[in-house]
């Protein structure tokens, strides 16, 4: 299944490097990231082996943490949602 998170701006002292070293961190077994453009980061969620819920509520739990703006999004099945909705 595939996630996308929209953002316009990065959180204070991170860069893109460092976001999505840690979302592959947070993401471990459930996913990765494949990829992105400006302003959106491409994330993978296995759904095989794992329910793929637990990756959305990790990847919206740690963009609300790392401190994202509150106009960033996530895409799922073309369904944009706010991180702090």
């Amino acid at each position: 299944m595939e996630m996308y998170i929209h953002y316009k701006s990065l959180p204070e002292g991170k860069d893109l490097h460092d976001i999505v070293a840690e979302l592959n961190e947070v993401l471990e077994d459930v996913g990765a990231v494949c990829g992105g453009e400006a302003g959106r980061i491409d994330l993978e969620l296995e759904d095989e082996r794992v329910n793929p819920k637990h990756g959305q509520v990790a990847v919206k739990a740690y963009l609300q943490r790392t401190g994202f703006a509150r106009d960033t999004t996530v895409e799922i099945g073309c369904m944009e949602i706010g991180v702090y909705e």
